[in-house]
Formats: structure tokens, sequence, C-alpha cells
């Protein structure tokens, strides 16, 4: 007896529950409203630009080498010390050559007295010519061969090419060079060079004195301001074009070798329509907008809607395809929606947990009206 009343009870419970939930989904859609926020997609001046990556280089840097053989009697550096052009780096031994010149200087001045005679000679109708030309050739190779031996004395005191920064040693004191042995680097970092390539549809929109933007990953946060130094006049055979961007460095930040991006401003901003960059969901199979839109309940909807992106700026992304001016977007709670699903417009502030709800803007509002 107890059991059937029991049973009953349980058909009579299910029966009011079904029709509660039949009741709230002819009132409501069937979903409690999920709260979201709201932007509007409108038009908005975008900064154009071409991207490009690149690897910073010194506009001077060179890896300084012997020219010639010998073992090291002098090193006139330490690693990363400051030098000037013209620095002595390093001497070689050139003992041998700085006796040769000696020798070599004597033999220069008697052929300079000789040829003086000689000349003399000739005007007084005593010397030849065969004897004048004689004496002048004598002359002239000792003089090569005083010029020879002081380029070789030359070539064994290595000095700085241009004023910059010593990178590592790699050679010791006493230590035997080969000709082309490394010694160090040098670079001037003063200004640095990026070398990147862009589509060749992009040639027409490029020209020297370019606003650049360059990013390296050591420094996220910071935006280095550069400008197209070089357009080279081929395009290559992937059809891109190669340009040059000289960069500044006055605060030396930046070194040689960092990887770069690169962003090169288009000479005039163009009207977009644009949305904020936390409209836009991105996922493997494109990028996607919620929209809200009234739906048949007085309230909004939100509907999935397919996206192309493209210049990004300021918190902001262009939308090339997919929406209008004016569409209504979520830009804050997408993770909690699907296609179809009601939504109730908050202020964006409302969802960050703060503990309380503000209204939503009157444009949403009034939409859903």
């Amino acid at each position: 007896m107890s059991a059937r009343i029991v049973s009953r009870s349980l058909v009579l419970a299910c029966a009011v529950w079904l029709a509660a939930c039949s009741s709230g989904a002819d009132e409501g859609g069937g979903w409690p409203a999920t709260k979201v926020a709201l932007a509007t997609a409108e038009r908005a001046e975008a900064p154009r630009a071409f991207h490009g990556v690149g690897e910073l280089e010194a506009a001077r840097q060179v890896e300084l080498a012997s020219e010639t053989a010998g073992r090291i009697t002098r090193i006139a550096f330490a690693s990363g010390q400051a030098v000037k052009q013209g620095d002595l780096l390093v001497q070689i031994n050139d003992a041998p050559e700085q006796a040769e010149r000696l020798r070599l200087r004597a033999q220069l001045r008697n052929a300079e007295r000789v040829l003086a005679r000689t000349r003399q000679l000739k005007a007084d109708q005593v010397a030849t010519q065969e004897q004048l030309d004689n004496a002048q050739a004598a002359h002239d190779m000792a003089l090569g061969q005083l010029r020879q031996i002081e380029a070789v004395i030359a070539q064994k005191a290595i000095r700085a090419p241009f004023a910059g920064v010593i990178g590592i040693r790699r050679v010791h004191e006493g230590q035997y060079l080969s000709a082309g042995d490394a010694i160090a680097s040098l670079v001037d970092a003063g200004t640095l060079n990026v070398n990147f390539a862009l589509d060749e549809q992009a040639i027409p929109q490029l020209q020297p004195g370019q606003p650049v933007e360059v990013r390296v990953d050591a420094w996220p946060q910071r935006r280095f301001a550069a400008q197209v130094a070089a357009i080279d006049p081929l395009v290559g055979k992937s059809r891109t074009v190669q340009v040059q961007a000289s960069v500044p460095n006055d605060d030396g930040v930046l070194q040689a070798g960092m990887f770069a991006n690169v962003r090169v401003l288009r000479q005039q901003p163009t009207p977009v329509l644009a949305v904020p960059e936390t409209a836009v969901t991105y996922t493997a199979y494109g990028q996607t907008v919620f929209v809200a839109v009234p739906n048949e309940h007085q309230g909004l909807s939100v509907r999935r809607v397919a996206v192309k992106t493209g210049e990004r700026w300021g918190g902001r992304v262009e939308i090339a395809e997919g929406l209008e001016d004016g569409d209504q977007v979520v830009v804050s709670g997408q993770l909690k929606l699907s296609d179809g699903m009601p939504v109730e417009p908050v202020a964006h502030d409302a969802l960050r947990g703060d503990g309380t709800e503000t209204p939503a803007p009157a444009a949403a509002q009034e939409q859903a009206s």
C-alpha cells in the first residue's frame, strides 16, 4: 500500500516539474540568459602596414684577421673595449722587416744621389742618356722595394678600421698567427640595419625614408623607430623584394644578430570596419565572432559568424569580411556561449569578478528592446 502511494507521488512530482520546464521554455527560450559584454563594430582609421621579419646587423661590422703570418708580440685591447679608428690592436713581430727597411732606406738615399749626379752630368753632356735612364731605374727600384717592406710592416700592425666595440679576444700574446686567423670582431652598433623581404605588390607603396616599426624578443614592450634606407631594384625568384631599414641605436640596447619583427607603415591610414581584439575567437577552423541579434522573446541571442581579419592596432582588429557596420559583438564571456544562446548585455567591468553589475550600454539595451 505504501509503495503504491510513493509511486503515485513520484509520478505527480515529475508531471509538475515537466510543466514548469515547459512554461520556462515558452517564456525564456529554454536557456537562462548569459551575461556578456558587447561592443559595436564601427569604422576606424587603421594605420595600414606591411609586415616582415629579418635580422639586425651593424651598419659596420667586421671580423678582424691577420693579413700575414707571424708571432704576436703585443695585444693592445681588451674584450668589450671601445676603440677609435686607427687604434693599434695587435702587433705581430716585424723585427726582420724593420731591419730590411733600414737597409732599403740607405739604398734609396744612395740611388737618389747617383740620380742627381747623373742628371747634372747629362746636362753637362758628360753622361749619356742610357746612363741617366739606368740611374732613374735604380732609384725607382729602390723606392719600390722600400714601399713594399713598409707595406709588410703595416700589415703586421693590425689597427681598427673604424670606431666601434671589440668583441671577445681570440688570441694571446706569443701566439703564432697564420694569415687569415681571426682575432676578434669589431662592431659599430650606433646604427643597425635590418634586411627583410616583402611581397612584390608592396613596391608601389615603398619609398626611402618611409617610417618603420621594429620589435625584438629581448625588449617585447618596446617599439623601435626606423626608416626605409634602401629598396633592392631586383625582384627575387620568390616574387619578393628585399628592403633595408636603418635603426638608430643611441642607447645601445639593440645588438647585431637579434631577430626582428618589422612593420612598414603605409603613407595614409585607411578607414576600415574594426572591433576590439577580444571579440575574435581563433580556432583551427578559422576566426569567429559572436554577434548579438534580437530574438522572438524580446531579448538578445548570439549567432556565431565566421570573419576574416586584417590589421591590428591599439587593441582593435580590422574585420575584412563577415560583419557590417553597427553589428553588436560579444567582447567578453564567449567561452560560455554557443550558437543561438540568449544573452544579457552588461558592462565589460561587470564580468571581471568585482561583485557588481553595471547596466549595458544604451545601444545594446535599445537593440534588445
